[in-house]
């Protein structure tokens, strides 16, 4: 069974596999160019509703962005 607790239309998501967690914030990479190489900036996102696979974007990046996966964590 599946219970839907919220629903929101024709909002921007992404895949919560590209968020980037820190404290109470949350961030994406943002690709700023693309040739000759790809170069991604670090941006702060304020995120909304997620259903554990994409997660809506409620200011901070716009639809014609592309974003990449999160860095992985140096230990």
């Amino acid at each position: 069974a599946e219970i839907v607790l919220a629903h929101a239309s024709k909002v921007l998501t992404v895949p919560e596999s590209v968020i980037e967690f820190k404290k109470d914030s949350t961030f994406v990479w943002v690709m700023t160019d693309s040739v000759p190489q790809q170069k991604f900036d670090r941006r702060q996102v304020v995120t909304g509703m997620s259903d554990g696979i994409k997660i809506e974007i409620k200011e901070g990046l716009t639809e014609t962005e592309k974003v990449r996966g999160a860095e992985k964590s140096k230990k």
